[in-house]
């Protein structure tokens, strides 16, 4: 009889530590994923202005207008 009533909320308990591995687990999922976008659109920005400013052909382009030196000749 002394074991099941010292049982009673051992289902609680699990519950309330399962929740809390979730919680911890979500928020470490959520802010890797944060960080990977950050550094990901960081460097796309960074790739984008470098091809965009210099250009990324040394003879030919399919874009006019390139500071590269080719005016579509």
């Amino acid at each position: 009889m002394s074991l099941i009533s010292k049982s009673n909320g051992q289902a609680l308990v699990e519950y309330i530590l399962l929740l809390a591995f979730l919680v911890i687990l979500g928020t470490k999922m959520v802010n890797g994923f944060t960080v990977f976008m950050r550094d990901s659109v960081g460097n796309l920005g960074h790739v984008l202005s470098v091809n965009l400013t210099t250009g990324i052909c040394n003879e030919e382009c399919f874009f006019k207008g390139y500071v590269n030196g080719y005016e579509g000749e």
